[in-house]
């Protein structure tokens, strides 16, 4: 029998409503394949994961304000300097489901395959589901923050996390393409074992409800995807990355 892999749930978080961060931290607790908690407090660290067992904290002297891409980033970085096999990712205010990870590792067992990408569960900002889907994560054709299990194999990508402060709305987009450009192979798991909150509008309106208070607004969403295709933005991006990112 293979020895088990060594896993790090790295969640980046700042000062976030405490029930969510206990209802992250919790699921992480509660996983049926056992893993390490890399909690990463983005200039604000909170008790909830002070004293967890089973959790190394790191606390950051000051908010990076890049969507929690820095904290991501060297969370991933200590996961890989600890020796870890393989490394996912939870958002502050996102849950797993208990067998999550187990189904995670049982894909990349069977395929062999260095990253492994799920899919997720939209919920409403106050935890009730949305019954939505997205077309293009629904096939695999983008994979949120979220929704990876990244193995050692594929670890050369994680310095992806490391994204021009001004593209960070876009990180998980970037590191997923960033991803196919590389032929790394990926293997898809379609159940939805990442609960995830969301702030699209599109999602509120898809499920025939209105947006509520903490959604992003139109404006808001126009405004972030005309300040990161602005020519000087852009090249900047391009310069950084190696590539010229598809933003939608």
């Amino acid at each position: 029998m293979p020895e088990p892999l060594k896993i790090a749930v790295v969640t980046p978080y700042i000062a976030q409503d405490e029930d969510w961060l206990l209802q992250c931290q919790q699921s992480v607790q509660s996983q049926t394949y056992p893993c390490v908690h890399i909690a990463v407090a983005d200039g604000a660290p909170h008790p909830v994961f002070a004293n967890a067992p089973n959790t190394r904290h790191v606390i950051l002297p000051e908010s990076n304000r890049d969507y929690g891409n820095t904290p991501r980033a060297l969370g991933a970085m200590l996961a890989d300097s600890y020796g870890f096999d393989a490394i996912a990712f939870l958002d502050d205010d996102n849950w797993y489901e208990p067998d999550h990870l187990e189904r995670m590792v049982a894909a990349h067992l069977t395929a062999q395959a260095p990253l492994v990408a799920c899919r997720r569960k939209f919920r409403h900002l106050n935890g009730n589901v949305l019954d939505v889907t997205e077309t293009a994560e629904d096939e695999f054709r983008h994979v949120d923050t979220n929704c990876w299990l990244i193995c050692r194999p594929a670890f050369a990508l994680l310095e992806r996390w490391r994204t021009p402060k001004l593209a960070a709305f876009i990180g998980d987009r970037i590191f997923f393409q960033n991803a196919v450009r590389q032929r790394y192979r990926i293997v898809g798991v379609n159940q939805r074992t990442v609960n995830y909150r969301t702030k699209q509008p599109g999602h509120y309106r898809k499920a025939g409800i209105e947006p509520p208070p903490g959604a992003y607004t139109v404006p808001q969403l126009r405004a972030h995807y005309a300040s990161i295709r602005a020519p000087a933005a852009m090249a900047e991006i391009v310069n950084a990355i190696g590539f010229y990112p598809r933003i939608m």
